[in-house]
């Protein structure tokens, strides 16, 4: 990077309320730089014009500073910095540097620098943070970077859409699967163990039932009721088998149920019982039964029916006991599973809501609050206040809008410091051409006067040659009369000498005393009248050579007075035109003033 030297280490400050504004294209060629700019550069405009920005580099500033300003403008955010500049002297200026893109038709077209004057913290902080970087070779972390910069409220309501979407295919997912687990729960809960228990309790009722037919049989022998009421005994076999083909039906179905080894243990144990039970205590009992022996069947009733039973009896309950610690266990688990499940439920419903919540107040804080702010900056630009600082870290359309705003405050700012300094401009040239046309109009009001006082001297002028003239022709009328007569001549020798006095009064500007009043003393009385009749016929010829140039002369005399009347009404015109541009210059100082109030409206 080009370092420019020399430089002499001293400061050059700038006025609080001066604006260096300088304009670029996109390499960074200067294409305007305002008045405030030229003379705290110290270079001419045409030495900035076309040339480099980096030519008011100061050698003190580290390239990277630069760097990050160049990659911050062209991802299309505004730069803020204390910068310090190199004068073409060699001294510095230290200024607080805003720069943004000039955007045109969406593309940057350029960028604006508008730069203020920085307070000594402000310089302090910049000078500590060009050692850090001088050393460290890059700038500190600045905010916007990273994750952040995806923050954009397309963003946040395409997640928002899209994790929503999810919690309610979860929360759906979850609800299916445990209801389609309660269903086969409860289908295995019936079909594994309830159905087990009722086919074994059938068996052990059906067990109970033949028990009490053979009962019934010995009670409705024919030695111990009245024949009325006596049941026939076959009709108490037949139901001892028919009971018998149901059990063995029962116990094939629950044999091919999918069972525990306990639990077939415990069936074969009791299905062990129930074999002993049928074939040594109702088998023979039945025998006996059909062949009347009344008394054995007692004997087996008492001595092997009852006891195999009870037998049977015990392990049918210790098998159902255990059906039912399964089932219990089952449903506990169940419940348990269903009970996991709500929890789960619960706990994705109160993870969503909270990251719903968290995510709500993080957007509300990266889009809504810099939303806010802009719709703040905005309010106070329309109320004409200018000063306020814009903080432009945010991302995505919060961001962008910040941005917006704060480049907007910047040209406005830029703005009116071109209205002021053009008011002042105006103001400043109007007062140099109100001096101008006051000059003008007094050398209008003196040239004016000069040349009626010269247009009255030459009409009087022109009328004192008229009557010159007039008298030269009554001269010549009387010179021409003379009949030689004596008498006469002191007459001519008298209207010589007037002819001679009008010629030199003509000559000396005062012909406008009346020939006839002009007086002489009376001719002597010794010229002769020889003399005056000599001098009679020159008399004639003068006179009429002079009545005719009086006469040439009282008619340039009459052109010139018109051509001083012509000029005379061009003064009179331009004083007028002095008077509009005078009107012209008072309404342009008000336009001054009335841009002087609007740029105070925007202070």
């Amino acid at each position: 990077m080009k370092k420019n030297f020399p430089v002499t280490g001293h400061e050059i400050l700038i006025d609080e309320d001066v604006r260096l504004v300088s304009r670029t294209d996109t390499r960074g060629i200067i294409t305007f730089v305002n008045d405030a700019f030229v003379k705290a550069s110290g270079f001419s405009r045409e030495q900035l014009i076309g040339a480099s920005h980096n030519m008011v580099r100061h050698p003190d500033v580290p390239p990277v500073v630069f760097e990050n300003m160049w990659d911050t403008l062209k991802k299309g955010f505004p730069w803020r910095g204390v910068v310090k500049n190199r004068c073409k002297s060699g001294d510095h200026y230290w200024v607080d540097a805003h720069v943004v893109p000039v955007r045109k038709n969406g593309s940057a077209i350029g960028y604006m620098s508008a730069r203020t004057k920085p307070t000594r913290e402000a310089i302090t902080q910049a000078e500590t943070l060009y050692a850090q970087v001088a050393r460290s070779g890059r700038m500190p972390h600045q905010s916007g970077g990273g994750w952040s910069r995806f923050l954009s409220v397309k963003n946040g309501v395409v997640l928002g859409i899209a994790f929503v979407t999810l919690m309610m295919i979860a929360g759906g997912v979850l609800g299916i699967t445990g209801l389609s687990q309660s269903s086969s729960a409860m289908q295995r809960l019936y079909f594994n163990e309830m159905a087990p228990m009722q086919s074994i309790g059938r068996i052990n009722f059906l067990m109970a039932d033949n028990r009490a037919q053979v009962a019934l049989a010995l009670r409705n022998g024919p030695p111990s009721q009245p024949a009325d009421v006596v049941v026939p005994i076959a009709d108490h076999l037949a139901q001892l088998v028919r009971n018998k083909d149901e059990i063995n039906a029962l116990w094939t179905d629950y044999d091919k149920l999918a069972r525990s080894p306990a639990e077939r243990d415990l069936a074969q144990t009791y299905w062990a019982a129930r074999q002993r039970y049928v074939e040594q205590g109702l088998m023979p009992a039945r025998a006996a039964l059909q062949q009347g022996d009344y008394r054995k069947g007692e004997a087996l009733m008492r001595e092997r029916v009852d006891p195999l039973y009870d037998a049977a009896n015990q392990s049918a309950g210790d098998l159902l006991e255990f059906l039912a610690d399964k089932a219990s266990n089952n449903f506990r688990s169940v419940n348990e599973r269903n009970e996991l499940i709500s929890i789960i439920a619960i706990a994705g419903i109160s993870l969503g809501c909270l990251v719903m919540l968290l995510a709500g107040v993080y957007f509300f804080r990266g889009t809504v609050l810099p939303l806010q702010s802009a719709v703040t900056a905005l309010e106070r630009i329309a109320e004409g206040t200018l000063s306020g600082e814009n903080d432009t870290s945010g991302s995505g359309e919060p961001g962008r809008v910040m941005t917006g705003v704060t480049v907007m405050q910047l040209h406005l700012k830029v703005m009116m410091d071109e209205i002021r300094h053009s008011s002042g401009s105006i103001r400043e040239q109007c007062q140099r051409l109100n001096q101008t046309m006051m000059n003008v109009a007094q050398h209008s009001e003196e040239q004016h006067d000069r040349v009626y006082q010269t247009l009255d001297a030459a009409t009087l002028a022109c009328d004192g040659l008229s009557r010159l003239a007039d008298d030269a022709q009554t001269m010549m009328q009387l010179a021409e009369g003379v009949d030689g007569d004596a008498q006469w001549a002191p007459l001519w020798d008298e209207s010589e000498m007037l002819i001679e006095m009008a010629a030199t009064a003509t000559l000396e500007g005062v012909a406008d005393a009346p020939l006839m009043q002009i007086t002489t003393e009376p001719p002597l009385p010794e010229q002769s009248h020889a003399h005056a009749y000599a001098q009679g016929s020159n008399l004639a010829q003068m006179a009429q050579d002079l009545a005719t140039a009086v006469r040439l002369e009282a008619f340039s005399m009459s052109d010139t007075v018109a051509q001083l009347n012509q000029v005379a009404m061009l003064i009179v015109e331009n004083r007028a035109a002095v008077q509009e541009a005078w009107a012209a210059s008072q309404q342009l100082e008000q336009t001054a003033r009335e841009l002087d109030s609007l740029v105070k409206y925007f202070d």
